[in-house]
């Protein structure tokens, strides 16, 4: 399912963006017993870093990532 999500100047989070967080967050090594929250969102912004850094800055990635953990972390994805 897609979804639209804006930063705080308004602008949309790319699909791909958004791809590439669901998968992170969802990815058994990343969820496996014994993770702490720490490294949980250690392990989820390193996967973006991995999965994005060819197409985009690290101050986009920085910002789309730490708009999605917050939405996450806030239970409405």
């Amino acid at each position: 399912m897609s979804r639209i999500v804006h930063l705080e100047d308004g602008t949309a989070i790319k699909a791909d963006v958004i791809e590439c967080f669901d998968l992170a967050v969802n990815d058994e090594f990343n969820t496996r017993p014994g993770v702490g929250s720490t490294d949980f969102w250690n392990f989820v912004e390193s996967d973006m870093y991995m999965g994005l850094r060819t197409w985009y800055s690290s101050d986009y990635i920085d910002a789309c990532f730490n708009k999605l953990a917050d939405i996450f972390e806030g239970g409405l994805i």
